[in-house]
């Protein structure tokens, strides 16, 4: 063999090793890209499939959640205290308190789970009981709201005497209690059934839910019904049970059943008044971090 077929020779295997070197990285690269592809599918289907709740016990439970809990723990007792001060013609009936953080998923069917921000609230419902006319005690009670610098949010009405008069209610007709101890109330064509909500008169607009601050909803009933309380629970059908979303950490759990404080003090008292003072004083964000 001449030396220029050994040229040749050489020069022929060289291309091959260099197209098979090619096919090789390239196959390569092709198996990197499906790889990658694969593994941004899988990413997906876990974020979509994986409806876990954020870690609901570490914010509850963290320095800065606490100390604020029990900032909201203080300015809630002494406030509902100062509004039975002020009202020397009412009966104590009591006072519960659910204090909780929590997080719902706002998709809950198909896609990802999108988790509402971590939002922690303690609600304390003061109930108490009074009898005699009924128009004198909610001008009373919308007096002494004003002069502790609760203001009605919303629009018209925003006042429990506004409120009255808007859905015509003069009191219903006298319970037995009532009746025994010489009521000075007009029956009238329905029950008084009253419920309307309060925000600092230092703030123009209502805190929204879920963001830091507080609000106070005032409810006012006769029998049969029962006032519209905040209590932070689930009360339905004669039972007190924590509410069951997803993640809830309970930090205190002191309940009166709405319904049983009512129907008790309807034996000796004409109306029940309940204050729900609920104060939102932590709040954590879940948007997932890119």
């Amino acid at each position: 063999m001449s030396a220029h077929d050994h040229a040749d020779m050489d020069h022929s295997t060289g291309g091959n090793g260099s197209a098979q070197t090619l096919a090789r990285g390239c196959a390569i690269a092709a198996l990197v890209a499906v790889g990658l592809v694969c593994a941004l599918v899988l990413r997906q289907i876990h974020r979509t499939l994986d409806r876990t709740p954020p870690n609901v016990g570490a914010f509850a439970h963290s320095a800065a959640t606490q100390t604020a809990d029990a900032a909201a723990a203080r300015t809630s007792s002494v406030g509902l205290r100062n509004l039975t001060v002020a009202l020397p013609w009412v009966v104590p009936l009591g006072t519960s308190v659910a204090d909780s953080c929590q997080t719902e998923d706002q998709n809950p069917f198909l896609g990802p789970a999108r988790w509402a921000p971590i939002n922690c609230a303690r609600s304390s419902v003061l109930y108490l009981a009074f009898d005699g006319n009924i128009r004198t005690h909610l001008r009373q009670l919308d007096t002494v709201l004003a002069e502790q610098d609760w203001m009605g949010s919303g629009g018209f009405p925003n006042t429990l005497t506004e409120m009255a008069t808007w859905m015509s209610q003069d009191g219903g007709d006298p319970s037995p209690a009532a009746s025994r101890q010489g009521s000075t109330d007009p029956p009238g064509s329905q029950p008084i059934c009253l419920s309307t909500t309060y925000g600092p008169a230092s703030r123009k607009h209502a805190v929204p839910r879920g963001r830091i601050g507080v609000r106070l909803r005032v409810a006012v009933a006769e029998l049969p019904c029962t006032p519209r309380a905040e209590t932070g629970d689930i009360q339905i059908g004669g039972r007190l049970e924590k509410a069951a979303a997803h993640g809830t950490v309970y930090l205190a759990w002191h309940p009166l059943l709405t319904d049983t404080v009512s129907r008790s003090a309807y034996t000796t008292h004409r109306y029940v008044v309940a204050f729900s003072l609920v104060d939102s004083y932590a709040v954590q964000s879940t948007a997932p971090e890119n």
